[in-house]
């Protein structure tokens, strides 16, 4: 096995990026055999880390030096392999330290103005989506939509039409797992494959990740930092992911908010109620004096909340 020639490429201002590794064989037939990611410590110098590179079970931490060599020792010997090239994509800049300041997730802005984000996780299904965009749409609401990545790259047009509908498109990992058990650098791998099909399908990628099931811990957000992410729980749970009943998912919906809460719902098949739900969600918080915005401009223009958390007691007034 030769290896003729090794491209890695970088940019300075983007620090944080996804890599495929692939071989060509004698008959010019070009196989990606591994992909990942890899950060560079100091941008302003040349690259001096590589991140851990998986080849199914084995994994070898490289620097820039020995690239080359742990490339052709990782690559089965039989292999005929004339040409190996690390290409660089889906480039993700540093997470702004304002929207991530710590090892802890966003649950909430930090206002008192009576402004709430509805957002909705998305894996798997293609019929409770289209009715919760209805809804939206007839009641005038922008909301922010969390996507997996193979459910988007299976529903391109119902992705196209979140995005022409104005609602904002953030991360949901690429497979339906656990971001807590796969370390820091499995984390960034889940988030960094998602992020290559969010990106080609809107135009640009996104800023947040919403982990499957909200679990996390500091690796997992510390591996979403390292792709360039913002780790976002919640601080209302409808609950409709349990199917609770309509009337349940009204209550907790519109008794647990607060000003600046991150409202959790789903517009997954599994959850059967929520477009039932979701016109009395939205009309008795207005009643409420709440007004609707998406999560990037609620952060952006509010902050964290610091101590943010989940609210699972309804506040004296209203029980």
């Amino acid at each position: 096995m030769t290896i003729s020639h090794l491209n890695l490429h970088s940019q300075a201002a983007k620090p944080a990026c996804a890599w495929a590794y692939s071989r060509k064989d004698t008959l010019g037939n070009t196989t990606t055999i591994a992909k990942g990611s890899y950060a560079i410590r100091n941008p302003f110098l040349p690259i001096t880390l590589v991140r851990r590179i998986q080849w199914g079970t084995a994994a070898v931490a490289v620097t820039a030096a020995t690239f080359l060599s742990a490339c052709a020792a990782a690559t089965p010997s039989s292999a005929a392999v004339e040409v190996v090239e690390v290409i660089e994509a889906n480039e993700a800049a540093p997470v702004d330290a304002k929207l991530q300041p710590t090892l802890r997730p966003i649950y909430a802005a930090k206002t008192d103005q009576k402004v709430v984000a509805l957002t909705f996780d998305i894996s798997w299904g293609q019929i409770m989506a289209p009715k919760v965009l209805d809804v939206l749409k007839q009641e005038n609401v922008k909301a922010t939509f969390f996507l997996s990545g193979p459910w988007s790259k299976n529903h391109v047009e119902l992705v196209k039409r979140i995005q022409a509908d104005g609602h904002e498109i953030e991360s949901h990992g690429q497979a339906h797992v656990n971001l807590n058990e796969l370390g820091r650098e499995g984390a960034a791998k889940n988030i960094g494959s998602a992020h290559a099909i969010l990106q080609e399908l809107v135009g640009k990628g996104p800023t947040y990740v919403r982990p499957p099931n909200g679990a996390f811990d500091k690796a997992s957000v510390q591996g979403a930092k390292d792709m360039g992410y913002a780790t976002v729980i919640w601080s209302v749970d409808s609950l409709d992911w349990k199917n609770p009943g309509v009337e349940t998912i009204i209550r907790r919906s519109t008794r647990l908010i607060h000003p600046g809460a991150i409202v959790l719902m789903h517009a997954s098949d599994s959850c059967k109620q929520t477009d039932q739900a979701l016109p009395t969600v939205i009309r008795t918080l207005r009643q409420q004096g709440y007004e609707f915005v998406l999560l990037d401009p609620l952060i952006r223009q509010h902050g964290v909340d610091d101590n943010g958390f989940i609210h699972t007691r309804y506040p004296k007034a209203v029980q």
